[in-house]
């Protein structure tokens, strides 16, 4: 690659940039959610999930293009939306009860919103049925589908009889059942496709049997980010992808015809050369996504080098023309893992056509926003 050619990524004034840092992309993003419409065919489909990105700028654009329903994991992501005005917000980890408490509290506050969360077993049915009795309100609960992810939720075999309980409980509103099957990712389209049809034939069994005797159920929210393709060609399911609006390098490989687009990237400075052959840059291990071995970003001019080491706030590599790069000079890299890369940071830098707009703040990436009345 030519280092001196313009790039899509490349600020035009990189000396304001500091380092380590995160650039969003806003027309990009853009993109990704008409790209998102197109794939669903309804934009009414989308019940996008916020914990890519953790943004309110990133949700008020989604808005813009008629996208009211939003999933979330933590009550800071649960307040962002609640800033935002949404119309309806699924809080998709099964609370316990420090948190349902906070949840109805919110709930009660701001009566405009639909507000619903997941269930996937009878315990924890009793509990959100008694507080919600204690509160005098009514739950929204969708019930949590474990199809062969085996993180949470209960198996299709064994949901019906909790169906039923939820649709007896005069305090709980059965919003319909949640699908996340997140370990959907072989390399071949069409395999993917096929494995997630086969999953999904357990919960078209359930809600079988369910209507056979006379019950409904209004809604399935299904699949995440590398699934969104297989379920945006069934029929009357809503869909949840997040990773969608950024992307990132590892959901590139598993889906290499996506027509998304790289939305994020980490800035990073060459900081030492202690050796002939060995580039240090400011990019550790708490300014990018660590879970994975390395390497965890691509380095973009710099695909293909070994990366040797990463500690707290460094970033080794080996490359074999290392002596025509100068200490303080700026990359660009893309993470594998853009999620918990984002929460990394409190802010984040727009560029727009090359130049620097104003900063966006990642108001949800603290878990305990609204948690003190």
């Amino acid at each position: 690659m030519n280092r001196n050619q313009m790039e899509w990524y490349k600020a035009i004034n990189e000396d304001k940039l500091m380092t380590p840092g995160l650039i969003v992309y806003p027309e990009r993003i853009k993109r990704n959610i008409e790209s998102m419409i197109l794939l669903s065919g309804n934009v009414q489909r989308l019940f996008p999930h916020v914990k890519t990105y953790k943004m309110q700028n990133v949700v008020k654009l989604q808005q813009e293009y008629g996208i009211q329903s939003f999933k979330c994991a933590t009550l800071g992501e649960v307040q962002m939306l609640i800033d935002c005005n949404v119309e309806q917000l699924l809080l998709a980890i099964q609370p316990t009860k420090e948190k349902l408490l906070r949840f109805l509290e919110l709930q009660k506050q701001h009566p405009h919103i639909v507000f619903s969360t997941l269930v996937d077993n009878t315990d924890s049915l009793a509990l959100f049925s008694a507080l919600s009795k204690e509160n005098n309100l009514k739950m929204n609960l969708w019930i949590d589908i474990n199809n062969g992810m085996n993180r949470t939720g209960i198996i299709p075999e064994k949901s019906e009889e909790l169906y039923w309980k939820l649709q007896n409980d005069p305090v709980i509103n059965f919003k319909g059942f949640h699908v996340y099957d997140g370990h959907i990712r072989p390399l071949d389209l069409q395999e993917r496709i096929s494995l997630c049809n086969t999953d999904f034939k357990h919960v078209e069994k359930l809600v079988n049997a369910i209507e056979q005797k006379g019950g409904v159920v209004p809604e399935i929210i299904t699949g995440g980010s590398p699934s969104f393709y297989p379920h945006a060609l069934r029929k009357n399911t809503r869909l949840s992808p997040g990773t969608t609006l950024l992307w990132d390098l590892g959901y590139q490989k598993i889906w290499k015809e996506s027509p998304f687009l790289h939305a994020a990237v980490l800035v990073t400075r060459l900081i030492s050369k202690p050796n002939a052959n060995t580039l240090c840059f400011d990019l550790g291990h708490k300014a990018v996504a660590s879970e994975m071995p390395l390497p965890r970003v691509e380095i973009l001019g710099l695909e293909g080098v070994v990366h040797k080491g990463q500690s707290e706030e460094h970033l080794v590599i080996i490359c074999e023309n290392a002596k025509q790069f100068k200490v303080g000079e700026l990359f660009y890299a893309i993470p594998y893992h853009i999620c918990p890369t984002v929460a990394k940071y409190q802010k984040a830098y727009t560029v727009t056509e090359g130049e620097l707009g104003p900063m966006w703040e990642i108001e949800a990436r603290d878990y305990q926003i609204g948690q003190h009345l």
